[in-house]
């Protein structure tokens, strides 16, 4: 498709419209659709984004008819709060007249605020043209608000239809994930699921990472979508280890969790900002060691307010008297994992990282609710 997204300003500018632009013109790009942004300021560093500045005109009248035909070959004009927002009555008015005559050409108005709404601004009076534009319902706008509390503002003010498309986050962004990182969340699609477990470790036998294997699988079985991450490599000077990384390799492969988990060393070194946002990343840590000297990683994973679970052995269960949850080395996987999906059920701060995750990150918003909405079909108010 064709599609236009207009505002007042759009990036480099910063604000919270901008970025939700800058998402939603991402997005359509990357499903291949061709993106236009119309702004007064703004630019684009993205090539697949053009970024086209609004014409200068004496009036409306004059900004409509430079305005038309730029329009009349889209399929789809998204317009964002200039339809109820009162920066730019010049352009409310030209919209307002345009979407009339394009009637081959989708208009959604997007409601980020509603000045009718908003006792803070000191407005003429609102029957008046054109602001009466900003307090009626175009006939031939489909309008979008980005809260309940907006859409009904805006149902109450108008009498007119409305459905709800929430704003979403990016959560690499957010976390701060370096660039490797990043790019490993997006290619497993990590920050959507639901358990992501974090073990920091070289690939040695008394670390016992057969037994993370086999609670991801049973945490699988069991209907969670979740990762097993295992940063360190086979010890170089230790031929066992190399054995036993082989060993792992196969298990992974009769397990079926080629892409559930994964052994970083195959692909990239962990250097010490990896590390914290492999930390920033997980959901908890997972450290099922048959012998340890003393167990930094439980520390590490406790400074990043991540639950830790973790064997049942000394020194292990002396490091810390909060957040750490133990379980026997002779536990069954399929113990442990219900043991984990448990304690994470009853964490609120899981709970709620969960459901951004699942709700509000821009792929979710995007599957949710953009791509039914470019395709003409019911889009949700809740997910």
């Amino acid at each position: 498709m064709k599609i236009a997204l207009i505002h007042y300003t759009y990036a480099p500018v910063i604000g919270g419209v901008e970025i939700v632009m800058a998402e939603h013109a991402r997005f359509f790009a990357e499903q291949g659709h061709e993106v236009t942004v119309i702004c007064d300021q703004g630019t684009s560093d993205d090539p697949r984004i053009r970024v086209e500045l609004l014409p200068d005109a004496a009036d409306a009248g004059e900004l409509a008819r430079a305005l038309e035909p730029r329009l009349a070959n889209m399929d789809v004009v998204m317009i964002h709060n200039v339809a109820t927002m009162p920066f730019h009555l010049g352009l409310t008015e030209a919209l307002w007249n345009i979407a009339r005559r394009l009637t081959s050409v989708r208009f959604i108005a997007w409601i980020h605020d509603l000045v009718a709404c908003n006792p803070d601004y000191e407005l003429p009076s609102l029957t008046e043209w054109p602001w009466s534009a900003l307090a009626r319902a175009h006939e031939r706008y489909q309008y979008v608000a980005v809260s309940e509390l907006r859409r009904s503002q805006f149902m109450k003010l108008t009498n007119g239809q409305c459905t709800v498309i929430p704003n979403g986050l990016n959560p690499e962004r957010m976390l701060g994930l370096t660039e490797p990182i990043a790019e490993l969340a997006k290619e497993y699609d990590l920050t959507a699921r639901e358990i992501v477990l974090l073990h920091p470790t070289r690939l040695l036998k008394r670390k016992n990472v057969e037994l993370g294997l086999r609670v991801t699988a049973a945490l699988k079985a069991a209907g969670r979508s979740c990762a097993y991450i295992v940063t360190g490599a086979p010890d170089a000077q230790n031929p066992a280890s190399r054995g036993y990384a082989e060993e792992l390799q196969i298990l992974r492969l009769q397990l079926g969790l080629e892409d559930d988990a994964l052994f970083l060393h195959e692909d990239m070194p962990i250097e010490g900002a990896d590390l914290a946002s492999l930390y920033m990343l997980a959901d908890a840590l997972f450290f099922p060691s048959r012998q340890e000297g003393f167990g930094l990683p439980v520390l590490e994973a406790a400074l990043h307010r991540l639950p830790v679970f973790c064997a049942a052995i000394a020194p292990l269960n002396a490091l810390l008297g909060h957040g750490v949850t133990l379980f026997p080395l002779d536990a069954e996987p399929a113990q442990i994992a219900l043991m984990i999906a448990a304690r994470l059920g009853t964490n609120d701060a899981w709970q709620a990282r969960n459901e951004v995750r699942r709700m509000y990150s821009w792929p979710a918003v995007y599957r949710n609710y953009l791509a039914p909405l470019l395709t003409g079909s019911d889009t949700r108010i809740t997910p």
